[in-house]
């Protein structure tokens, strides 16, 4: 990537003149156009429009212009996945931006989003300055209780529907099965994953003026270096260093701080469910700032920050394979990015659709609270993916970090070592029993598990369980579980830090743990257990009058059992402790 400096600038983007409006009180059906947009290369080139209509308030308190493309170009391909955003002028005089169409037309028809829709987007307000989450010279996160994406259904490919143009997300080291995973992730907000070149190390085409005039190729850069994902879509308007572009959301994200990128075209596949342009990025130009209905607001000359994420795959005890990229800074795509990048290493370095055994440990460096260091032990008979990923305690304690509500938590690394064995080491619990229904208080228990090998026969593993004195005369609960299934007993969080220690703490893989519990509870209190209270100390804790109050804790002994293999699974079964000095 070129630092800023490097940057070519005769003459400078920022001087270059608005255009004219052409406003929608003056667009009647029959009006001729040109629209802009590249075909090939970095040029934009134009082609001829017809306005058919003006449809009211297709969008909430929006019109929507509907047009036809008169080109011999166009009328081949229709409107592709990433014409998105490109200008439309009549008499010189900008009328809006290309954003809409149909799957499956017939004809090269298009929804403009108005130009003056687009305006007034740009003058939303921003956050109060000083917003920790939005500076360009650190990582930045938008808060907030949820970490995971949400989107309005899309209708299905073929639906005669007017709905947002796909914009391609160019994407290149990906693995084909992290390339599946991401894209059904993403589908519903219209991005269509596309194999095209990276963005490592390519260099702008021309001047910089020239990368952002209208009509020219831009991307949202998601995820680059040796893995790549970026959005790419058109330009429709540069003023005073501030560009707009799309006509229509990326993800619907709100007030952003993602990379934006110029781009190239190598082609435009036509196709009768959907034509795209292959584009790939270049170099970023500036920052992505706003995310609405209209499109996107960019600064140029403006860093978005990123999270590395480095990956290391040792397989077969020797070989090594290192990766390194850049992910979005976002609370909300952090974990989805991050995972594809992990699994897409692994699926590159490691390609065998096998059995495996993964040990992965990841750390995630948060700004000014230290280190999480997370150990998982995953089985897999198909290779790793994302959706594996997803259930893995480093990717969960990512997004409880980034969902935190004591504060923000500002990732600043991401580390994944993993270690990959090429094996069908696991074992799922099957079955558990007890010599006796009726237990002494006191002893242990020679608790029999039966365990079922991937593709073996069942075996018993003996677990020592000991049932407290306190327990006399009270029916119990025995929990057999796979100990990656069982979550350790600590206390609720009160702080960010007191949640990082939460997260460090865990049972291996390789073990069964056996949780006694009763119906007497103790409490979990201002970040400390209490695990055996008489009622009336509950009833005081757990006033009706306090809105702070202490939570219930009803696991009274927990037993680690450890076991040569992974195991899955969980059973769970009842018994009945005799009272204190029964014989019987």
């Amino acid at each position: 990537m070129l630092p800023h400096s490097a940057w070519p600038q005769s003459p400078s983007s920022r001087t270059l003149p608005a255009p004219a409006i052409f406003p929608l009180s003056e667009v009647r059906p029959g009006l001729v156009g040109e629209a802009v947009t590249v075909f090939e290369g970095v040029k934009p080139e134009p082609f001829k429009v017809r306005v058919l209509a003006v449809m009211p308030n297709f969008l909430p308190k929006q019109d929507i212009i509907l047009v036809r493309a008169e080109d011999p170009r166009v009328a081949n391909c229709g409107i592709a996945a990433g014409m998105s955003g490109s200008p439309v002028y009549v008499d010189g005089k900008l009328m809006g931006a290309i954003a809409y169409g149909w799957s499956f037309a017939k004809e090269a028809l298009a929804g403009v989003t108005p130009i003056e829709s687009m305006l007034a987007g740009r003058q939303r307000p921003r956050r109060p300055p000083g917003d920790p989450f939005l500076v360009d010279d650190g990582p930045a996160l938008t808060p907030g209780p949820a970490a995971q994406l949400a989107a309005a259904p899309r209708p299905p490919d073929g639906e005669p529907r007017l709905q947002p143009a796909s914009l391609p997300l160019a994407v290149s080291g990906i693995s084909d099965a992290a390339m599946r995973d991401l894209g059904e992730s993403l589908r519903p907000f219209g991005l269509v994953p596309v194999r095209a070149a990276g963005s490592g190390g390519k260099k702008l085409r021309g001047t910089l003026a020239e990368a952002v005039q209208p009509g020219a190729t831009v991307g949202v850069g998601l995820i680059r270096g040796d893995i790549s994902a970026v959005a790419m879509g058109t330009l429709t308007q540069t003023e005073g260093g501030i560009v707009m572009a799309f006509g229509h959301p990326l993800l619907g994200l709100g007030e952003v701080n993602l990379p934006l990128v110029s781009g190239e075209v190598h082609a435009i596949v036509a196709s009768l469910a959907s034509s795209l342009k292959l584009a790939s990025p270049l170099t970023e130009i500036g920052a992505v700032v706003q995310d609405l209905p209209t499109g996107i607001v960019a600064e140029l000359g403006r860093h978005a920050p990123s999270v590395p994420v480095e990956v290391l795959v040792t397989a077969r005890g020797e070989k090594q394979t290192r990766f390194h990229s850049q992910v979005a800074l976002h609370r909300r795509l952090l974990p989805l990015l991050a995972s594809t990048v992990i699994s897409s290493a692994l699926g590159e370095a490691e390609p065998d659709v096998t059995d495996m055994v993964i040990a992965m440990n990841t750390r995630l460096d948060v700004r000014g609270a230290g280190s999480v260091e997370i150990r998982d032990q995953l089985f897999s008979a198909e290779g790793l993916s994302s959706r594996l990923l997803a259930q893995a305690r480093g990717t969960k304690a990512l997004a409880d970090l980034l969902s935190n509500p004591f504060e923000p938590a500002v990732i600043e690394r991401i580390e994944a070592d993993i270690r990959v064995e090429y094996r069908s080491d696991v074992a799922e619990i099957v079955g558990a029993s007890l010599p006796d229904e009726r237990v002494r208080p006191g002893e242990t228990l020679p608790l029999r598990v039966v365990l079922r090998p991937y593709a073996g026969k069942e075996f018993v593993e003996v677990v020592p369980v000991l049932v407290p004195r306190a327990l006399a005369g009270k029916n119990i609960k025995l929990d057999v579980a796979a100990g990656a299934l069982v979550r350790p007993d600590v206390p609720k969080p009160e702080t960010l830090r007191g949640l990082m220690e939460n997260l460090r703490v865990s049972y291996p893989g390789k073990s069964i743990v056996v949780s006694v519990s009763t119906p007497d509870s103790g409490v979990s209190l201002r970040g400390r257990l209490i695990p055996s209270l008489p009622d009336s100390a509950l009833d005081t804790l757990r006033s009706a009058s306090q809105t702070r109050r202490a939570d219930a804790y009803r696991v009274a002994n927990r037993t680690l059992h450890p076991c040569d293999r992974l195991v899955s699974g969980r059973q769970e079964l009842t018994a009945r402790v005799r009272p204190l000095g029964t014989r019987q």
